[in-house]
């Protein structure tokens, strides 16, 4: 009897000592799958990919790219930039870093304009955000297509609100 008064005082202190481990730690954040357009660099859709706590939100957007370098990978010519985004919605601002990676897809200008045609794939992250953005972090993986005014941006990936 009193080895299984024991083994029970035993149980006991698990659970509760479980118990107050998970309620140390808190509710775990969970990442949400989102995607956001840019168009042109002057305005954003954010948009949820799956259910969580963002929610769509749109608003202007400014893009700050900093000068780019040029160099030749297997005989074609890379310009990499590292571009800051703001974007403000009507739920908060967000500020994200990119680096990409541009590469021409025409040897002609595009139609009244002085640069090619171009496309390009990077990563982004979070930096900063206010309001419902506020604690956010995360980022994943950007396309980009330009055409002389016609210039669009995706990108994908997850966040988490912390």
């Amino acid at each position: 009897m009193k080895i299984r008064q024991a083994m029970l005082a035993l149980v006991v202190l698990a659970v509760g000592v479980t118990l107050t481990s998970v309620a140390a730690a808190g509710p775990e954040a969970a990442k949400q799958r989102v995607a956001i357009d840019v168009a042109g660099g002057q305005s954003f859709v954010l948009y949820p990919l799956q259910a969580g706590a963002l929610k769509r939100d749109s608003g202007p957007s400014t893009a700050d790219p900093r000068s780019g370098r040029s160099f030749e990978r297997e005989g074609q010519q890379v310009s990499i930039y590292n571009v800051s985004y703001t974007l403000s919605g009507k739920l908060g601002s967000l500020t994200i870093r990119e680096r990409n990676e541009w590469v021409d897809v025409s040897q002609r200008n595009a139609r009244g304009f002085d640069y090619r045609p171009g496309v390009a794939i990077g990563t982004w992250k979070v930096v900063s955000g206010t309001g419902a953005y506020a604690k956010v972090v995360g980022g994943g993986r950007t396309a980009h297509a330009g055409m002389g005014k016609q210039w669009f941006i995706r990108l994908e990936g997850y966040l988490t609100v912390r």
